[in-house]
């Protein structure tokens, strides 16, 4: 009889619990937001953060992968997500995005468990609903940066000719879009020289061609934090210096140049002399790579012929302005080459970038 009683009430149990039974293993792993933005401006980039609580005994799973889908207009900057495990059974994750315009969707997030190359239990989360906002509409002085901090680290002015300067700024950027950056006040020729981007932190050289009677350049930026534009403003000091594209125009004539000369034939005196008093073949190795050192410094430029009506650019840039278009062939030495253009040395000691195709 007491055997009869339990079986029933096991039964009873069953049956009144059937739904949670059917879905215990979803009950063994939860995905929310932990915390997001409200709102989100056109370039911005943003993170947020997902926390998993994971009920599974860790012998049962051995990788957690995690999955997007049904994203638009939208860039998912985080390649590898990292899920840390802050304490028994709960895991956090900070994914970083980057927005373009108003229709954008945030993608469906699936955070899976594996065991081996097989599925074992997964979870999906829908996107919340984040607000999106255009700022600084026709704003002249806006450079399109939304970041957290902006900070301005060194400033280098030269003389590029009568009329204009070369400037070139070195930015450090806090969860922004450096990459984004421009100067609306100026025209076409600025661009980056170079771009670090480490997530949250950028680090941006950027040139910027300005008249000559430029005292400062200002712009404005949108600080996520401050939820307000933050104007900046550029020094101009200008160097002695040319700027590189007008100095430094003949290598061949450079004094880093005869260092580099005097010290090979430093040395390759000094291996001749090792080696006639100690006849050891170490030194005559050393000798022949002195030599192959010593000649290939001494090569002189390549010379090339130009044809009529070749145009002559400022910087090495398709947006840069055109220096002046040869009005007659020319014979001229290759100095430099970057991507799609080179650096020439005109017989006036002028000096030019052209574009390879060009040629």
């Amino acid at each position: 009889m007491k055997y009869f009683f339990k079986v029933i009430v096991l039964f009873a149990l069953l049956t009144s619990s059937s739904f949670s039974l059917e879905n215990i293993e979803s009950k063994e792993l939860y995905l929310e937001y932990s915390s997001h933005p409200q709102r989100v401006f056109t370039g911005q980039k943003f993170d947020v953060k997902l926390k998993a609580l994971i009920l599974k005994p860790l012998s049962s799973y051995d990788k957690i992968v995690t999955s997007f889908s049904n994203e638009d207009n939208i860039e998912i900057l985080t390649s590898d997500v990292v899920w840390e495990k802050s304490k028994a059974s709960e895991y956090n994750t900070t994914i970083s995005y980057k927005v373009f315009t108003d229709d954008f969707i945030l993608p469906t997030i699936t955070l899976s468990l594996y065991q081996g190359e097989e599925v074992i239990d997964f979870i999906s989360i829908e996107s919340p609903s984040i607000q999106y906002e255009r700022i600084a509409v026709n704003q002249k002085f806006f450079s399109k940066i939304i970041a957290k901090k902006l900070e301005i680290f060194t400033v280098k002015t030269k003389q590029y000719n009568n009329n204009i300067l070369h400037t070139t700024i070195n930015l450090k950027a806090t969860n922004g879009n450096l990459e984004d950056f421009i100067l609306n006040s100026y025209g076409e020729d600025q661009g980056i020289d170079s771009l670090s981007d480490m997530y949250p932190i950028q680090n941006l050289y950027y040139y910027v061609m300005i008249p000559s009677h430029t005292k400062q350049i200002k712009f404005t930026y949108y600080n996520t934090d401050s939820k307000d534009f933050v104007t900046m403003t550029v020094p101009i000091i200008l160097d002695e210096e040319l700027v590189s594209t007008q100095t430094e125009l003949n290598p061949y004539n450079s004094s880093i140049l005869i260092y580099k000369q005097s010290l090979s034939g430093f040395f390759l005196f000094l291996f001749v002399l090792l080696f006639i008093f100690k006849r050891k073949n170490v030194y005559l190795f050393l000798i022949v790579i002195c030599i192959a050192i010593f000649s290939y410094l001494f090569i002189p430029n390549k010379k090339i012929l130009l044809k009529e009506n070749v145009n002559v650019y400022i910087l090495p840039s398709n947006n840069s302005t055109v220096f002046k278009s040869l009005e007659s062939k020319e014979i001229v030495e290759i100095v430099n080459e970057k991507k799609d253009f080179i650096k020439v040395l005109f017989n006036n000691q002028s000096i030019g970038w052209l574009k390879k195709d060009d040629i």
